[in-house]
């Protein structure tokens, strides 16, 4: 159970690297839980320093976002003594398990991306798993454990490379037509700047940079 009132931990639903994800309550409503885990090979003030900065700022980019009107699960409560992060509960498949996905629904990606990105917020760890599509039309950017507050080109670009690269390991087939089609929403959002951070996407590409390790399951 929580240490913190009005809030259950109900069920274990993920256990990653950083944190673990439960389904519960709070003040009678139901909510992800997201708790940031000890790290036992750091020191112990640097890994509740580590927890507590991580924590708040993945609060306070979901707050940027959310008031940016982009589709984010609202944060309701950050609690920094437990390192627990409260959002709303989304229910819809990730975009990485929809097969086929469809090209409009791709273009509504690239509004959210670029809203996004308007805001002053890059995700970090733009993929089809943390994308989440509601009532099949609707998605979601999700999980912002990697993401910061920055309009640096190469960032951006970098949240580009990502969702490119992810569509190509997942869906091979379609990756093009899908990129092109986010592509198409995010440039109607951003304008003549889209076409710099996609320039830049590409430059970081030809680099090789972040990605000749990286999975993209």
């Amino acid at each position: 159970m929580s240490s913190i009132e009005f809030l259950k931990e109900l069920k274990l639903v993920a256990k990653g690297a950083e944190a673990e994800l439960w389904l519960g309550e709070f003040l009678g409503q139901q909510v992800v839980i997201k708790k940031r885990i000890r790290k036992l090979y750091r020191d112990p003030l640097l890994d509740a320093k580590l927890r507590l900065v991580r924590t708040m700022e993945e609060g306070r980019l979901l707050a940027r976002s959310s008031s940016a009107g982009v589709n984010v699960p609202f944060p309701f409560f950050i609690d920094p003594l437990s390192y627990t992060l409260i959002e709303q509960v989304l229910n819809g498949p990730l975009l990485r398990d929809i097969d086929p996905i469809d090209v409009g629904l791709m273009k509504k990606v690239g509004f959210e991306v670029a809203k996004l990105h308007l805001s002053g917020v890059v995700h970090g760890d733009l993929t089809t798993s943390n994308v989440i599509v509601l009532s099949g039309t609707d998605p979601f950017i999700i999980d912002f454990g990697l993401g910061a507050f920055s309009a640096d080109l190469e960032d951006r670009g970098v949240d580009l490379l990502l969702l490119k690269k992810s569509l190509e390991a997942n869906l091979p087939n379609q990756s093009y037509d899908l990129f092109s089609s986010f592509y198409e929403g995010y440039k109607e959002i951003l304008g003549a700047d889209a076409a710099q951070i996609l320039a830049r996407s590409q430059e970081i590409e030809r680099r090789g940079r972040y990605f000749a390790e990286r999975s993209f399951d």
